[in-house]
């Protein structure tokens, strides 16, 4: 019996020059030859599908961090919308608020001032003078400043500032006298021989009528007018605001 032989594969490639002249060359490869340019192509081809797979996972991941970048900014947008829209809305309200106390500010100015004793104690002219009341009080002589009017029948006295009559009584000098507390440390003094039109805790506006004078034999009557400040008298002159 023969011996079958054993088959042996054998590899070749060929070298074919651009050169049509030139014949083309057979070359044998050897199988170990062979085994390591396919070990290097199975590497170079698993290294182009590792970096094509990894390629991909980075331009995924970009495209997600993208994503999320995108929703970070519009959320950031819509937000900068709220807080400016919210910001507008404050300011509004602030100024709002600002003009409120400043409106107040000017009423309580208003009203301040209505309540000082300022305005003129009379409805018309009359005939004027300083003059010190002297009183003895402990023995000890006191003067206390003092305008006094000499008014025609008809006039009539008024309030010089915003008020709560504190006192109505008789007294000796004058007849009678009424005493309007304003509030601020102010008392002002009316006194004349009329009957008051006004009565203890009524709350009386600057120009509110007091008096209506009245003479009985003569033309004309007297009034006296007086300020007191912090249970202290002072010159009436100082707080009077004359027009005209």
């Amino acid at each position: 019996m023969q011996k079958k032989r054993k088959r042996i594969s054998k590899s070749y490639f060929f070298i074919v020059s651009d050169d049509p002249n030139k014949p083309v060359i057979l070359r044998r490869l050897r199988k170990g030859s062979v085994n390591f340019w396919r070990v290097i192509a199975l590497i170079f081809i698993s290294a182009l599908v590792v970096f094509a797979a990894y390629t991909n996972y980075r331009h995924e991941v970009i495209l997600v961090r993208e994503q999320a970048l995108k929703e970070t900014i519009e959320e950031l947008k819509a937000e900068n919308a709220s807080l400016k829209s919210d910001n507008e809305s404050m300011l509004d309200k602030i100024n709002i608020l600002s003009e409120t106390v400043n409106q107040k500010k000017e009423i309580e100015k208003e009203v301040e001032s209505k309540m000082l004793p300022t305005g003129f104690p009379l409805s018309g002219a009359a005939d004027v003078k300083d003059k010190d009341e002297e009183l003895r009080i402990d023995g000890e002589l006191v003067l206390r400043p003092l305008l006094e009017f000499v008014v025609a029948d008809g006039i009539y006295v008024i309030a010089s500032g915003d008020g709560v009559v504190s006192n109505v009584s008789e007294e000796v000098t004058y007849g009678y006298e009424v005493r309007i507390d304003h509030g601020n440390g102010y008392v002002s003094v009316y006194r004349t021989d009329s009957e008051p039109k006004v009565k203890t805790g009524d709350q009386v506006s600057r120009g509110g009528l007091i008096y209506e004078i009245e003479c009985d034999d003569d033309d004309t009557a007297k009034f006296a007018y007086q300020i007191i400040y912090n249970e202290e008298y002072i010159d009436p002159n100082d707080m009077l605001e004359i027009n005209g």
